[in-house]
């Protein structure tokens, strides 16, 4: 899922989450979805509920990618969110909270936005945030960023991590493996050689 149409988030449903009235546009997730899925939610259908729906088509997905705005709120962790597309009856927003609800069948989550890995640390929980959520939601391995990600760079990392883990012939590199071979590729170009662009990307569970 990518490219959500941010116009039709309406100020009365950002400010019930004290967030911005209006997000600017991400236009390299639409060609990062479209190099790295089969099943696309893009624009206009990238809402919560289409999502829902792709994911009850199957027992299990090899990935579920998500590629959009993260929204980190660290004083009420359960209301950091996805940004994606709103609808009449869902607001835009898929919070953790609505995560830890849902089934989220998948050998492997990526949240292709900025600082999905953040959020409060509960001495006997850990951290609690999405990544928390979709892992309580079915998905061993879940990859976040840690901070503000740039478009274009997180783009050309995950068109190659999917590459090497995913191939389209033969066995993929696991998880953790590939993440890394993806990090030093986008680190291996110029103009992204600074840790910034590359050293966000963290996977949380099995690495294989």
């Amino acid at each position: 899922m990518g490219d959500p149409a941010y116009g039709t988030i309406v100020a009365a449903n950002a400010k019930a989450h004290r967030l911005p009235a209006s997000l600017p546009a991400l236009p390299a997730t639409k060609a990062e979805v479209e190099a790295v899925a089969a099943v696309r939610l893009l624009g206009k259908d990238a809402t919560e509920s289409k999502l829902r729906a792709a994911l009850a088509r199957k027992a299990r997905w090899r990935g579920v990618h998500l590629a959009c705005h993260g929204l980190v709120d660290p004083a009420r962790p359960m209301l950091s969110s996805l940004a994606v597309t709103a609808e009449e009856d869902t607001d835009g927003f898929l919070t953790a909270l609505e995560v830890f609800g849902m089934q989220v069948p998948a050998d492997l989550v990526v949240l292709s936005a900025c600082e999905t890995g953040k959020g409060r640390i509960y001495m006997t929980e850990g951290i609690v945030g999405l990544t928390r959520a979709f892992m309580f939601a079915g998905a061993p391995r879940v990859i976040c960023s840690l901070w503000k990600v740039d478009d274009e760079a997180t783009q050309a990392l995950m068109i190659k991590f999917y590459e090497l883990w995913n191939p389209r012939e033969g066995k993929g590199l696991g998880a953790a493996a590939a993440l890394k071979q993806a990090q030093a590729h986008v680190r291996s170009n110029e103009k992204w050689k600074h840790p910034h662009y590359w050293a966000a990307w963290v996977l949380w569970g099995l690495p294989i």
